[in-house]
C-alpha cells in the first residue's frame, strides 16, 4: 500500500482562528469534521508548527472554503499554495511588438 499524499501548511495563530470560523458558514464536504477537529487542535496548541492535512481534504477545503476577511483569504491563499504548487510564471513567452512611434523615437535619439 501507498502512504496518503499529505499537504503541510504554517498558518499563524490568527489564520487558524479565522479559518477554524469560516469552516462554520463553509458548504458541507467530505472531512469536514475531521478538519474541524484538526483546526481546534491546532488552536489550541501551545506552539505552532505545520499543519500536516490529507491531500484530498485540503483539495476539498480549499474548493470551498469561503474567505469572509483578509485572516480567511490569506490562510486559503497558503492552502491553494501548498496544494497545487507555485504558480509557473514565464511558461508561455510572448513577443510584443512596439508601435512604430516609439521605435522611431528611440532610433531618432540614437543618431
Amino acid at each position: 500500500m501507498r502512504p496518503a499524499a499529505t499537504v503541510r501548511v504554517q498558518w499563524t495563530r490568527a489564520e487558524l482562528l479565522a479559518l477554524r470560523e469560516a469552516i462554520e458558514v463553509t458548504p458541507n464536504f467530505e472531512g469536514r469534521q475531521e478538519v474541524r477537529d484538526l483546526f481546534r487542535v491546532a488552536v489550541r496548541a501551545h506552539r505552532i508548527g505545520a499543519v500536516e492535512l490529507d491531500q484530498e481534504i485540503a483539495e476539498r477545503l480549499s474548493n470551498r472554503l469561503v474567505p469572509v476577511d483578509l485572516a480567511t483569504a490569506t490562510a486559503r491563499g497558503k492552502l491553494l499554495h501548498a496544494v497545487r504548487g507555485p504558480r509557473k510564471r514565464g511558461i508561455a513567452q510572448v513577443h510584443r511588438p512596439q508601435p512604430l512611434v516609439a521605435a522611431t523615437r528611440t532610433a531618432a535619439a540614437a543618431a
